[in-house]
């Protein structure tokens, strides 16, 4: 993994949403790891949403890449789909 942010996809709450795992660097060296969630119309219909159409949780910081797996497997998502988020449609 980079030292840039990362997503991969993962299974969303519901059949109407899209989500993400989303590994974002800090600038103390450590990485944030969070969720993201949004109705899946809005990016279908490249409809611009707004922090309020996001769900958004906070799963952890983290400072190694072993506990960043451990987090991101324990969200169902395999480690090494991590990728840059154009790779997986994460809308930024």
């Amino acid at each position: 993994m980079t030292k840039a942010l990362v997503s991969a996809r993962r299974k969303a709450s519901s059949p109407d949403r899209y989500a993400w795992v989303w590994v974002s660097p800090l600038r103390d060296g450590t990485f944030k790891v969070s969720t993201f969630e949004i109705p899946r119309r809005l990016a279908d219909e490249n409809i611009c949403f707004f922090e309020e159409d996001i769900d958004r949780v906070h799963i952890g910081t983290v400072s190694k890449m072993a506990e960043i797996d451990e987090l991101v497997e324990g969200l169902g998502v395999d480690p090494d789909e991590l990728d840059a988020p154009w790779h997986n449609d994460f809308p930024l």
